[in-house]
């Protein structure tokens, strides 16, 4: 169950969509409600986007956004791998859906609000597009259509509703930047990813996703040997 789950959580996120977008659609919702029930069903459309269709998210974390060449590790294993990747998407989910339940309080609905965008639309359309030496990487197009527009949207809305107030700017903040410095960075990349290297790294179809040896090349980066194992 806990291989599965690992391996799927993507897969799981993809299909909650149907439910979140049903309850979006079919209730009778505040706006700013409504806005964070669809940024919840962006969210899992974001990472099924990155993790299996296209997919390919593991190497462009690990071979492109992160990468830090080491002959004694495979790519595949390091510096992300399935273990740090639920960690880090899981606790994401978290967020969303907590923002989604106290509407009324702005500084929870602007962390996922914020880590979409513009926190996304850095790492996917211009850090990594660049790197990548291409339009488009996956998750890019779920932070285009999806989380751009629904944080204009959110932000003048609890303006409009007299919602807003100077601190929720700073609790959000904080709040974005703790799970950023320490669910990723520290607990993600440090603790949980070395953890993951011999158990829980990406299999081979996981890994090269999205045309990987063929992207890399015409990237100027050579692709580095990655264990011909299913895992």
């Amino acid at each position: 169950m806990t291989r599965f789950i690992l391996r799927h959580w993507y897969d799981v996120g993809g299909v909650l969509v149907i439910p979140v977008l049903l309850v979006a659609f079919l209730g009778h919702w505040p706006t700013v409600q409504f806005i964070l029930l669809l940024n919840l069903a962006v969210i899992f459309i974001h990472q099924f986007e990155e993790y299996r269709f296209p997919g390919g998210e593991p190497w462009v974390l690990n071979e492109v956004f992160l990468s830090k060449p080491d002959p004694n590790v495979r790519p595949d294993t390091l510096p992300t791998n399935e273990l740090s990747s639920i960690w880090i998407n899981g606790t994401a989910w978290i967020l969303y859906f907590v923002a989604v339940f106290f509407p009324d309080q702005v500084w929870l609905g602007l962390a996922p609000i914020l880590m979409g965008f513009p926190a996304q639309f850095v790492v996917h359309g211009v850090i990594t597009t660049r790197k990548l030496k291409f339009f488009y990487n996956p998750g890019l197009g779920a932070v285009v259509l999806g989380h751009l527009p629904l944080a204009i949207w959110y932000i003048v809305a609890v303006y409009q509703e007299g919602l807003i107030h100077w601190w929720d700017w700073i609790f959000g903040l904080l709040i974005l930047g703790f799970f950023m410095g320490f669910v990723m960075q520290i607990v993600g990349f440090r603790v949980l990813a070395p953890r993951g290297v011999e158990k829980w790294h990406y299999t081979l179809a996981e890994y090269t996703r999205w045309d990987r040896e063929r992207r890399l090349l015409r990237a100027g980066i050579t692709p580095r040997p990655i264990g011909e194992h299913a895992g």
